[in-house]
């Protein structure tokens, strides 16, 4: 953690500096609108950069390098029941992320994002597509690696995103996957939709096959019913669906891997949660969002369902929701970017770091944000097939999280959560478990 802050400081200062032009870019390049927040963040992000250099090999194509690191702590109290379950949770320190990548422009109408993560020793793709078109003109299309338009959390960017991880009931996300996919925006009334058809592997390229590994069909819709000054004052909804084919005939929830604390994939996933194994036809998600906002005061509700239509038994229901809220005690909002339909950036009014963008502002504290979480997830189903000893495979796993968040500047904070989860195993019973957790986080 201290090499990030040494990192940090090389790139920003804690003393206000001259903002006289030659200090920054002479021209941010206008990158066309993506369907995902994690590959593009609205207007405002166009004049952010920490690097100010964007490399133009040949006229129509440009260069600018992207990236970010997350370094956690994380450590942990568990009641003796909850141990005897689930194992020793133990503490640990690691990397969440470590993404390296370039993004840019192949012409007037087209671009593309290519972003590894190097958090867990391998090479892993993140975002890697070309994008063709505008989605506030006549559509974008987008081929290669990024999120399925599905969940409101899932879509806004680990950047911005208020807690250090997405709630449980996440893991039911698609996440990012190969695919093909359409987006369109209109303006006029705060709407967006995007459809697509992807293909999900069982490896963290999703590259492998085999068993769990889906073709999937999944469309988002989302409407900002109020939208003033950029999300300040806000009431979005949506809904998005999912249908999910199994290529081996079974599908598998929580399928990818994980260690007991430490998150290294796109969604969320929980040590209190079994890996179930469904032979089945089909899947079908949905997710039902609505988000709203009040200057500083924002809150967000999502409920996720999944239906699994068992091969050679009944069907299996799977569902959870989630009720987040946050309370900026320094007077910023969240940004609302009407095209990917997501809460997004928060603009440090003060920042303590004088970033490339930020030395016009006035030096001060920086932006100091509450958060709190309530997440609920019930796999209980009487259809679930046993597991691999005949045993019952189910678990209830209500959960709370409380935050706190200092932004240090637009693209740098400090992030502390603490967790209380209940799980009740369908075998073993109710425990508890405590678990507490700092990251220093910065992008560029």
């Amino acid at each position: 953690m201290a090499a990030l802050i040494l990192a940090s400081s090389s790139l920003c200062t804690t003393r206000p500096g001259a903002s006289s032009e030659a200090e920054l870019p002479e021209e941010v390049p206008a990158s066309l609108d993506s369907s995902t927040t994690d590959a593009t963040e609205s207007a405002f992000a166009e004049s952010q950069w920490l690097w100010p250099h964007t490399w133009e090999p040949r006229p129509g194509l440009t260069v600018r390098l992207r990236g970010r690191i997350d370094t956690d702590a994380i450590w942990s109290t568990q009641s003796p029941a909850n141990e005897a379950t689930f194992g020793d949770l133990g503490d640990v320190v690691g990397l969440r992320r470590a993404r390296i990548g370039a993004e840019g422009n192949f012409g007037d109408n087209s671009r593309y994002v290519a972003e590894i993560d190097l958090a867990s020793g391998e090479v892993v793709p993140r975002d890697v597509y070309a994008a063709l078109g505008r989605p506030q003109d006549a559509g974008g299309h987008q081929v290669g690696h990024f999120r399925e338009p599905f969940s409101l959390e899932g879509g806004t960017s680990a950047r911005y995103f208020a807690f250090m991880e997405r709630s449980p009931i996440n893991l039911l996300d698609p996440a990012r996957n190969w695919g093909l996919g359409y987006f369109r925006e209109n303006s006029d009334t705060n709407t967006a939709w995007g459809v697509g058809v992807f293909h999900a592997g069982t490896s963290p390229g999703d590259f492998q096959g085999g068993d769990g590994s889906t073709v999937g069909f999944t469309g988002r819709l989302t409407r900002a019913l109020i939208n003033e000054n950029d999300g300040e004052r806000l009431l979005h909804v949506g809904i998005a669906l999912s249908e999910r084919i199994p290529e081996s005939g079974v599908i598998i929830i929580n399928q990818k891997l994980q260690s007991p604390l430490l998150e290294l994939g796109d969604s969320s996933t929980s040590a209190f949660v079994p890996k179930i194994h469904i032979p089945a036809h089909f899947q079908q998600l949905i997710n039902l969002q609505v988000a709203a906002a009040s200057g500083p005061l924002w809150t967000q509700v999502e409920w996720y369902g999944s239906l699994i239509d068992q091969t050679g038994g009944g069907a299996v229901f799977f569902h959870g929701f989630h009720i987040d809220g946050g309370y900026f005690l320094t007077g910023e909002h969240r940004g609302y970017d009407a095209s990917t339909g997501t809460l997004g950036h928060v603009r440090v009014d003060r920042p303590w770091l004088h970033c490339m963008s930020e030395v016009d502002r006035p030096q001060g504290w920086g932006a100091w944000e509450l958060t709190a979480r309530f997440a609920y997830l019930d796999f209980f189903d009487p259809d679930t097939p046993p597991g691999t000893n005949g045993q019952r495979i189910g678990t209830h796993l209500p959960q709370v999280t409380l935050g706190l968040n200092w932004y240090m500047s637009d693209r740098v904070r400090l992030m502390f959560n603490y967790s209380y989860a209940v799980p009740d195993e369908i075998n073993a019973g109710t425990s508890t478990a405590n678990t507490f957790a700092t990251r220093l986080a910065a992008f560029w």
